[in-house]
């Protein structure tokens, strides 16, 4: 965990009581970069897939390249002066991820179809952006209110949205899991937006293996209730005691006063 100011966060991924390997990947990029910022995200390959663990670790590692790569004295005025087009950088990045897992995939016929999720937090100075694919989810606690702030990119989210079925219908439902985008496959363009940053938020990113188990009430009580140092931890096994039928990986940032 960093204990440094303004932003404080902590990171566990578990592999589950089911499944053989972890699928999931995380980037913790506490930089502090006065142009670029610090980034967090979390990523999980998708189940069932060959190398799914594969592609998760390559959309870290490449997001991370690229992200933080050194940007032109043109885009670093820009990004001095407006904030704002931090956002147009992530969201070329993502699109960028996507042509490199394709071309790993054209180079490695052995990992035809592989693909995963992902979902991403950016700070600096005072401004947040996301940037998400598929259903790992990216939520907020403010003043006690726990808002999920992505959207699930599956088949039941779009038949709510659609009113075709209730929210807690798809929560149980049997085609929960099948995602209408994903990097790597099915992928079609990443949802980037900004987000208003306030002292004393907290920011949970996780994988479905959390979600998919704990819900939002639950989730909530753990993140008011427990420090820092112990949330991520208190998140997982409240996973595990639910069947822990999934690799979950969690990561929790607050911003400080």
């Amino acid at each position: 965990m960093s204990s440094r100011e303004p932003v404080t966060y902590c990171v566990r991924t578990d592999i589950g009581l089911r499944r053989k390997r972890n699928e999931d990947s995380y980037l913790v990029a506490d930089r502090r970069d006065p142009l670029l910022g610090s980034l967090w995200a979390v990523a999980d390959g998708m189940g069932g897939h060959p190398d799914g663990d594969l592609a998760s670790r390559l959309v870290c590692r490449y997001l991370e390249e690229l992200y933080f790569s050194s940007p032109s004295f043109k885009e670093a005025l820009l990004y001095r002066l407006r904030p704002r087009a931090l956002l147009s950088r992530l969201e070329k990045c993502v699109e960028e991820v996507q042509k490199r897992l394709l071309e790993y995939e054209k180079k490695h016929p052995e990992s035809e179809g592989f693909g995963t999720t992902l979902s991403v937090l950016v700070l600096r100075g005072g401004h947040g952006f996301i940037a998400h694919v598929g259903d790992s989810r990216i939520y907020r606690l403010r003043h006690g209110d726990l808002t999920q702030l992505t959207t699930d990119d599956t088949l039941v989210q779009e038949m709510v949205e659609e009113g075709e079925m209730t929210e807690e219908e798809a929560r149980t439902s049997r085609y929960r899991h099948i995602l209408t985008q994903a990097l790597g496959g099915g992928y079609e363009k990443v949802r980037c937006f900004s987000i208003d940053i306030r002292p004393g938020d907290l920011y949970l990113l996780s994988t479905d293996g959390l979600h998919d188990l704990v819900p939002g009430t639950s989730i909530r009580k753990i993140l008011l209730e427990n420090p820092l140092p112990r949330v991520c931890d208190m998140l997982v096994e409240a996973a595990l005691a639910r069947g822990g039928r999934d690799n979950v990986t969690v990561i929790v940032v607050r911003i400080e006063g």
